[in-house]
């Protein structure tokens, strides 16, 4: 009976110690239950944000804001959704909208770098929206400022993050300098931020690691597609069998057996590993694989056809084409074709992109349709803007854009229509240039002054009026008898003639060049004359027509200009013992110059006149000249370039008037001459400088014919020759070896004023000229353009 009651008792025990262990047990469980949802939580969000940065990239913003919704749903706080959410609004176009997210964002987590890289994102598509598109604008010019690194380091008050950095690091990839600069700050906010995946695609895109084929963020206020999308993480989607499949929602828990979508896109994010490693064989064989598995869902497609259009050989593009139109053929829903116009407006095929999207019904057009309809209506657009101002039709590219208001907005628009305004801005060049022959002091030497002024009048945004007043002091010196040969240098007899008035013997003019004439960049009309004490005052003026003939272009020019060379040939000169005047001669014919781009590292420029050389008191004479030129670039990197050239000249006169007796021209005029020159150029610039050295070497050889020292008139020869003075110059070969240097550099000193100056010399038989000029140029608007190779102010008389 006892112990009939023991046990009882035990039972009761063991009862209160099981109690008290649940009691005890239970905390730890709902610990441990809360832990578990905690992780599936944070699954579930990485998985939300993982589809929602997959379709952001694709353009799909309704289904990238979705995402970040179900995100905020979970967890409103969450700073990466609230970011993102901001980012979608700047792409589409929505900057207030991305603002209030930003508001959101300082509001609870204060200046994260989320904050920091929406506000960025903002600032780029806001405030320094018109900046920010001229940067863009010039880093796609064919001479790219060297500066741009550091001007698009201005751009914000810090480093950029995220969007901001893709844009900008992107940029400064276009210089050596900005490429090393990017290279490592991406590869730092690499490795800060190594769960940001954009960042190693970006460091890969710059070449800072393994694989150069990256993925490209939708630029800000555009709709661009992307160069390699990434692809969707995570396992845990159920299979997709429909015509239109979409991303399915995530599951708290694994199904043990993986669906063929899974297993694609499984094979998609191992693909998208091998590319940031540079495998891209390895990922197009994983991507094929998940199309193979899932031949009707467009996406996979897509990440296949991107990777291999990456690759840029014609063979690939076609590739990624046949890829979308064989998913075409097996399925022909919204996706794919959304999928594959996305690739043809990549490819350029823009007619074939919009008549993709057209093929469904505009009331079920997604935000990322009508983006890409936007994008190609506006590249199209902006196509034909490039294509006016490229062919110099800018009264037509105003037009064109006055005539489109909704593009009008647009950045590039924006930097087009900046440069037609720089177009109407009033400019004045002006220079100061000295230039010296030797030769007998009062007879061949020459030392002139020249002041060219230039002052340009836009009458459109084509037609500018330039109008010219050169000053011209031309100065052989003082004839001096001492010095004086057997036979008359200078006029009609000898210097020492007691009948020569003495101050006739100085050879000293001055005076101006004047005219005005309309230009474009396919024509220019001028016309003018010399004005003061020379001793021959006569007009000058030309036409000149430029076109594109085939793969090269050709200019054309019918002239009347001075010939250079004496002050006989450019001023005239007076006779001191008859005080009669001669000389002042004008070639009068026809230049055609042709030139050809073979490649980026070689060309040729063909050069052909034939003129009619005419003066006061000289005989007409023809000349004619062929010249062929090879330039071939063998050093090239941003900011530098170093070209080899060859250069034949032939040339020829009728006569030989090159003296200066009275009837002689004073202007070198072989019957025949040839030269064959080796010149080696380098070109450069770099923060707002320009600079070109060139230094060749030479041989030539030539002929001159016997001529008449008074060509003109018996009488003086018959006189000369009674006196026992030579009426005739014996001629004969003639040649030898040479050699040339020419220094030039500019410097942007305001954005708005430009200052420059070259010297060059010639040395070879019998012809020494230096000259040196120093010039400036000043626009009255907000912008004057350095000149690559600087470029001087040329004199009216050498027009």
């Amino acid at each position: 009976m006892a112990k009939c009651k023991k046990n009882p008792s035990l039972r009761t025990y063991a009862l209160a110690l099981a109690i008290q262990a649940c009691f005890v047990a239970m905390p730890l469980a709902i610990a441990g239950q809360a832990h578990a949802n905690v992780d599936t939580q944070q699954t579930n969000i990485r998985a939300l944000s993982d589809k929602g940065v997959y379709w952001y990239e694709r353009f799909r913003f309704d289904l990238a804001a979705q995402s970040f919704n179900k995100i905020l749903l979970i967890e409103p706080t969450n700073a990466s959704a609230l970011r993102w959410q901001g980012l979608i609004d700047i792409a589409r176009g929505d900057v207030q909208a991305a603002n209030i997210w930003l508001g959101k964002l300082q509001l609870v987590h204060g200046n994260t770098r989320f904050s920091i890289e929406l506000q960025q994102t903002i600032t780029l598509a806001s405030d320094k929206r018109q900046q920010f598109a001229e940067l863009r604008y010039l880093a796609d010019s064919e001479q790219i400022p060297p500066n741009l690194p550091q001007r698009l380091q201005q751009l914000l008050p810090q480093p950029p993050l995220g969007e901001a950095a893709v844009q900008i690091y992107r940029l400064m990839n276009r210089t050596a300098e900005g490429r090393a600069y990017a290279r490592r700050q991406v590869a730092e906010l690499a490795k800060q931020y190594p769960d940001d995946r954009r960042y190693k695609t970006l460091l890969a895109e710059l070449g800072g690691v393994a694989g150069n084929t990256l993925a490209q963020s939708p630029a800000s206020g555009s709709a661009r597609p992307t160069r390699r999308p990434n692809n969707v993480a995570g396992t845990n989607a159920a299979p997709v069998k429909q015509a239109e499949p979409a991303i399915p929602e995530v599951q708290a828990q694994a199904t043990p057996v993986l669906s063929d979508f899974e297993q694609g896109q499984q094979l998609a994010d191992q693909a998208q590993k091998q590319i940031d490693q540079g495998n891209k064989n390895e990922a197009a064989r994983l991507l094929q694989n998940a199309v193979d598995l899932n031949p009707g869902y467009p996406w996979f497609r897509y990440d296949l056809a991107s990777l291999l259009d990456d690759q840029g050989d014609t063979g690939s593009k076609l590739a990624a084409q046949r890829i979308m139109d064989e998913g075409l053929a097996l399925e022909k829903g919204q996706e794919m074709r959304f999928a594959a116009a996305l690739l043809a407006a990549r490819q350029n095929r823009n007619e074939e992109a919009v008549a993709l999207i057209n093929a469904v019904p505009r009331e079920n057009w997604t935000e990322g349709m009508t983006a890409l309809e936007k994008r190609v209506q506006y590249g199209q657009y902006l196509d034909g803007l490039r294509a006016q101002e490229r062919n110099g039709q800018f009264n037509a590219l105003a037009s064109s854009i006055g005539a489109a208001p909704k593009w009008r907005a647009e950045p590039e628009v924006q930097a087009l229509e900046q440069g037609l305004q720089r177009k109407r801005q009033v400019r004045l060049r002006m220079s100061y240039e000295n230039a010296i022959i030797d030769g007998d002091e009062g007879v061949s030497r020459i030392d002139s002054d020249e002041i060219p002024l230039q002052l340009d009048l836009p009458l459109d945004f084509e037609r500018t009026l330039f109008l010219r007043a050169d000053t011209l002091n031309a100065n052989s010196g003082r004839v001096n008898p001492a010095t004086a040969s057997n036979f008359a240098k200078l006029g009609t007899t000898l210097p020492t003639d007691p009948a020569i008035a003495n101050n006739r013997l100085d050879q000293n003019y001055k005076g101006h060049v004047v005219g005005l004439g309309v230009q474009t960049e396919q024509y220019r009309v001028d016309v003018g004359t010399t004005v003061g004490d020379y001793p021959v005052n006569d007009w000058v003026g030309g036409v000149q027509w430029s076109t594109n003939v085939g793969a090269g272009s050709l200019r054309l020019e019918l002239a009347r200009r001075m010939v250079n060379g004496s002050v006989l040939s450019t001023t005239g000169a007076i006779d001191p013992l008859t005080g009669e005047t001669w000389g002042g001669a004008r070639r009068n014919g026809i230049s055609a110059v042709y030139y050809q781009a073979f490649d980026s590292t070689l060309d040729f420029v063909g050069i052909a006149r034939a003129n009619l050389i005419t003066g006061k008191n000289i005989p007409d004479n023809t000349e004619y000249n062929l010249q062929g030129i090879v330039g071939k670039t063998v050093f090239q990197r941003p900011g530098h370039e170093v070209e080899i050239g060859a250069s034949l000249f032939l040339w020829s006169f009728e006569k030989n008037l090159r003296f200066y007796t009275f009837g002689q021209g004073g202007y070198y005029s072989p019957q025949a001459f040839g030269s064959l020159t080796f010149p080696i150029t380098w070109t450069g610039t770099m923060n707002g400088w320009s600079w070109q050295a060139q230094a060749r070497v030479g041989a030539s050889e030539s002929r001159e014919d016997d001529t008449a020292l008074y060509p003109l008139n018996p009488e003086l020869a018959a006189a000369a020759a009674a006196q026992g003075n030579p009426t005739l110059q014996t001629g004969g070969p003639g040649g030898g070896t040479s050699t040339g240097l020419r220094l030039a550099l500019e410097r942007q000193v305001l954005k708005n004023f430009v200052v420059g100056g070259y010297f060059e010399i010639d040395r070879s038989e019998g012809y020494n000229p230096d000259r040196l000029q120093l010039y400036a140029k000043y626009s009255f608007g907000d912008f004057f353009e350095l000149s690559v190779p600087p470029e001087g102010v040329t004199p009216y008389s050498r027009f």
